[in-house]
């Protein structure tokens, strides 16, 4: 998968997606609301529209056929003949082949104005909706990148109906697959780490809304979870660690992602012990015992 346009929002980047349907293309729209947020793609910008590597050069043809009907919006009028034979400079003349996005930092002088200018591309994002729904559905793929360069993958996204099922990191380059990303309608729904690479996942991570909610991690691999922790909008709420019943054994408390106290078992009897305040620079302000229960 590569990008062939940096749209600035979700009606330019339907426009030009119904293009390419048109001339049999497939593409596939980022960045907005349908794509969930997402990390999904190492790539950053604003929305963008991707195709597959067989058809990128194909695809930025069409594109460039398209900017080439529409008058250049950079260009400015040229300074009037005074009668004396001086003109404005002349600017040189652009190169043919340079790729250029569709959308323009100026809106393009137009008899019909602004108004027409987002009334065309509202039609032409639904225009390529239509056609898009119109096309066969859409057959499995699968993008492969390589973040170092060094030939080999590091991280392959398997996508189906348009949108990512799973994704696969090698994250330390050892040529194994660390980290594994699940998506469901198209959101972050599983996470799946090895933080030791040691090939096996420890970590495991759920999603709710797109934001970590929840994290878990097997120590010593028994299929029962050491740790845990729930989130709320992405950001830690609480951490626990439990002994081998199940019983927590530490449990940390924080605000704003700050931590605020901790209670600890440290006799091992499944009983918190003592509790701990802590200040805004994470140092201890006040211990106290926890009465037995």
């Amino acid at each position: 998968m590569q990008i062939v346009y940096h749209a600035a929002h979700s009606a330019d980047a339907q426009l030009v997606r119904g293009l390419l349907a048109q001339e049999g293309i497939e593409s596939f729209v980022f960045g907005d609301v349908l794509e969930g947020g997402a990390d999904v793609l190492p790539v950053g910008g604003s929305v963008r529209v991707e195709v597959a590597d067989e058809h990128v050069v194909e695809a930025r043809a069409i594109i460039e056929k398209w900017q080439a009907a529409v008058p250049d919006d950079d260009e400015k009028d040229e300074a009037p003949d005074d009668g004396r034979g001086d003109t404005a400079a002349a600017k040189p003349d652009k190169d043919a082949n340079l790729y250029a996005p569709l959308h323009r930092s100026k809106p393009a002088r137009s008899r019909f104005g602004v108004p027409s200018l987002v009334l065309a591309l509202v039609v032409g994002g639904i225009i390529g909706a239509v056609l898009t729904g119109a096309a066969k559905r859409p057959e499995p793929f699968t993008g492969r990148y390589d973040f170092d360069g060094d030939g080999k993958t590091d991280e392959t996204v398997f996508y189906s109906n348009g949108l990512p099922e799973r994704m696969e990191t090698d994250r330390n380059r050892d040529g194994k697959i660390d980290q594994i990303v699940y998506y469901e309608d198209g959101l972050t729904s599983i996470l799946e780490r090895d933080d030791d690479f040691d090939g096996y996942r420890e970590g495991k991570g759920a999603y709710r809304h797109n934001q970590l909610s929840s994290y878990t991690i097997d120590y010593d691999g028994d299929g029962e979870p050491d740790y845990r922790d729930r989130s709320l909008f992405d950001v830690v709420q609480v951490q626990e660690w439990q002994d081998k019943q199940g019983r927590v054994i530490k449990r940390m408390r924080y605000v704003g992602g700050r931590l605020v106290d901790d209670q600890l078992d440290r006799d091992g009897d499944g009983v918190m012990d003592i509790e701990r305040s802590y200040d805004a620079i994470g140092e201890v302000t006040a211990t106290r015992a926890l009465p037995r229960p």
